[in-house]
């Protein structure tokens, strides 16, 4: 599957704890698109993204995502959306 991420999105999961290295991999072979990237994935990696993505959403008080976890929530969204998937 090929998803397009933002430099946000991508600077967000290569700055996450426990980054494995297949997604590492997966994030330094991201091909530019402009501004943003599209980098291109297998199921299992698109899992492993969405995961780990999922563990960095973090919501307030009031249950909203908070700002600096807005990238991994916008990524869980796009993944577990994207028709291949």
């Amino acid at each position: 599957m090929d998803l397009a991420i933002t430099r946000a999105q991508k600077d967000a999961v290569l700055g996450a704890r426990h980054l494995p290295d297949v997604l590492k991999r997966v994030l330094d072979g991201a091909k530019p698109n402009g501004s943003d990237f599209v980098i291109h994935m297998t199921y299992e990696e698109a899992t492993a993204l969405n995961e780990l993505c999922s563990w960095n959403v973090h919501t307030d008080a009031a249950g909203n995502v908070t700002a600096e976890s807005k990238p991994f929530d916008d990524l869980v969204r796009s993944i577990i959306t994207h028709p291949d998937y």
